[in-house]
């Protein structure tokens, strides 16, 4: 299919046999999501102007320049709007980590809740870390040197590594919400995929991440709870709670 304004094909890869009648809904969405995305921020990225998206069945989905791989199809969870978010903003300098991952993680979770599948709840989880004492402290996931060890986890524990990727992803999604609910999107155009983050995040804003970071973490503070019903329906709640209260310390303590 072809984009309305005519600059980007997009072609299915039905490699798992999804109904016909799927494919027709993924392409309505895939053309939404399109002008959903083009009618947020504005980057300097020159997408391509063909990307194919694969359905795929295996673990991860994941956004890069002229290719999507889309998993969750068959489930109806899949990422659409997360990954193409990527693929139309750009990521990095060339789709890998040279400028970190703290706003293209945070903008395409960010649009993800807004014009998704699902509602991700980033405030109720962020409300339940607080409360868990389970908080990443943002100048972590902002520096270069440690960022990989978040948002890319290597841990021997599989249960572990995709709930530390996780709560890195949600500090990311719930700190970007509130930086655009309360100082509007012009602001957060300007830091999205900046190299030197913590120095953009101060010029723009004129407060450093850390006094960004007491802002947001106070406005947590006050969200609402889950509820026994809401753990319940998550389907891993508890699952993903055991494994939080495993991890280790270190990823908590502040600098």
């Amino acid at each position: 299919m072809v984009t309305k304004d005519g600059k980007i094909t997009f072609e299915i890869k039905n490699d798992i046999n999804v109904p016909k009648e799927k494919v027709a809904i993924l392409k309505d969405e895939i053309l939404t999501a399109y002008d959903n995305i083009q009618q947020s921020i504005h980057t300097s990225y020159v997408p391509s102007d063909k990307i194919t998206i694969y359905l795929k069945e295996d673990d991860q989905s994941w956004g890069l320049a002229s290719k999507i791989k889309l998993t969750g199809v068959k489930e109806d969870i899949y990422p659409l709007v997360h990954e193409m978010t990527h693929s139309l903003l750009g990521y990095g300098n060339n789709f890998g980590s040279d400028h970190g991952y703290f706003t293209q993680e945070g903008f395409a979770s960010y649009m993800e809740d807004q014009y998704g599948k699902n509602k991700l709840y980033f405030e109720k989880y962020m409300k339940h870390y607080m409360d868990s004492d389970k908080l990443i402290p943002i100048s972590k996931l902002i520096d270069p040197n440690q960022d990989d060890a978040y948002f890319r986890p290597k841990l021997s524990n599989i249960k572990e590594n995709q709930i530390l990727m996780e709560l890195s992803y949600t500090h990311t999604a719930s700190f970007t919400k509130y930086l655009i609910d309360t100082y509007g999107l012009e602001k957060f155009e300007q830091i999205y995929n900046e190299k030197d983050l913590a120095k953009k995040v101060e010029e723009v804003y004129g407060k450093n991440s850390g006094e960004l970071e007491k802002e947001w973490l106070a406005f947590i503070q006050n969200q609402k709870e889950f509820t026994h019903e809401e753990k319940f329906k998550s389907g891993n709640f508890y699952d993903m709670n055991t494994t939080l209260i495993q991890l280790d310390l270190k990823y908590f303590e502040k600098e």
